[in-house]
């Protein structure tokens, strides 16, 4: 009778630990099939402006998470629902780009977003649109589109803009970067070592070095520029980019009171554009990569600043730019981009973001506009 006993409970036993193998063989199954779908609908959706989906999207996940998953995400930081948390647990250089791709921002109390795909997967998308601007690289300050009432006005601008006058002595013109670390396509001859997609932290293969170009040129033609080659992208990140930048602007403007000019000069990034030889124009049978400028109203979504731009007078200067760099080279600038942000250009009536070159162009490209957007700028600007 206690062998039969043993038995039974041996019996017992084994069924208990088969049934609980085959529930979380189904679980698994399960889980792994939901994941399909769910990484399925989120590839379908990737070319949507990350930035400006991004609450919506995470709240919308965070209600797929189940009971399981939360304990589990909890415990060891790992998300069965993301496939790339999985893949990224194994690969730790992943998580270190990951990082460095989101970054909270904060100017005047208003949460800014900086999302850099794959680094870039922004700001920041390209040819300038209003439905297919990629704003990740921009770090807006609650970003969204202008209202009907600025779009009809900006169609009543015209540059009829008389030359900036500068005169008295002392540099002119600030060239700076919020973005320093915006590189360009690899191009094979120069290679640059990347720290994420299109970032690298040599700054001579960067914005900052295209920026150099631009002072260069200027100075070529005896305006007086300073160039301002401040890495506001320095990890650990103590403060959004932006302030940053702004710091760094009102710090030059205290030891220069004659500076007028602000250019925010950038490297642009949109998911959407395939082919390189439609983001270049051929100039002198040089490929030359285009342009655009980028002007915020400050508005925001709730309030936006205490301090907001006069959008008005730097719309119209970058409409005198552009207008004035596709009479002289057709197609070498894009539209104007007009959006809620403020990208620190209420310090100036002359202050504006350049975006030069995108991730399809090459910093080569990128340094032969700089060479035409300086002659460009001299026919714009008197200097006395």
């Amino acid at each position: 009778m206690e062998r039969i006993r043993v038995n039974s409970q041996a019996n017992l036993v084994y069924n208990i630990i088969v049934i609980t193998l085959v529930a979380a063989i189904i679980f698994l199954s399960y889980r792994l099939l939901s994941n399909s779908k769910l990484f399925l609908s989120y590839d379908n959706s990737s070319s949507r402006s990350e930035n400006a989906l991004e609450e919506e999207d995470t709240g919308k996940s965070e209600s797929k998470i189940d009971f399981f998953s939360e304990i589990w995400v909890r415990i060891k930081g790992l998300d069965f629902t993301d496939p790339t948390s999985i893949i990224s647990s194994h690969m730790p250089y992943l998580n270190v780009a990951q990082a460095e791709q989101y970054t909270p921002d904060k100017e005047d109390g208003s949460i800014t977003t900086s999302t850099i795909p794959d680094q870039e997967t922004s700001r920041q998308n390209q040819r300038p649109s209003s439905d297919e601007f990629h704003y990740q690289e921009f770090e807006v300050e609650e970003e969204t589109e202008i209202s009907e009432d600025i779009q009809i006005e900006i169609k009543n601008i015209s540059d009829d803009l008389p030359p900036v006058n500068l005169s008295g002595e002392g540099p002119q013109i600030l060239i700076y970067h919020t973005h320093s670390r915006e590189a360009y396509r690899q191009d094979p001859n120069n290679p640059y070592e990347a720290i994420a997609a299109f970032r690298s932290s040599d700054l001579s293969q960067t914005v900052v070095g295209v920026g150099e170009e631009l002072a260069r040129q200027l100075q070529a033609r005896n305006i007086p520029v300073l160039h301002d080659k401040t890495d506001h992208e320095i990890y650990p990140w103590k403060s959004g980019l932006y302030p940053r930048s702004l710091e760094t602007i009102q710090k030059r403007k205290k030891e220069y009171d004659s500076l007028k000019i602000f250019l925010d000069i950038h490297r642009n990034y949109n998911d959407k554009l395939k082919d390189p030889d439609k983001e270049v124009v051929i100039i002198d049978g040089e490929r030359v990569a285009k342009f655009f400028i980028v002007i915020g109203t400050g508005e925001g979504i709730s309030g936006g600043f205490s301090q907001k731009p006069n959008w008005r007078e730097n719309y119209q200067f970058a409409l005198k730019i552009t207008n004035k760099a596709n009479e002289k080279y057709p197609g070498l600038a894009d539209d104007i981009l007009v959006r809620t942000g403020r990208y620190n250009q209420h310090i100036s009536n002359r202050a504006i973001l350049i975006e030069i070159g995108n991730h399809l162009t090459t910093y080569a490209e990128a340094k032969r506009t700089a060479k035409y957007l300086a002659e460009i700028l001299s026919e714009v600007i008197e200097n006395k």
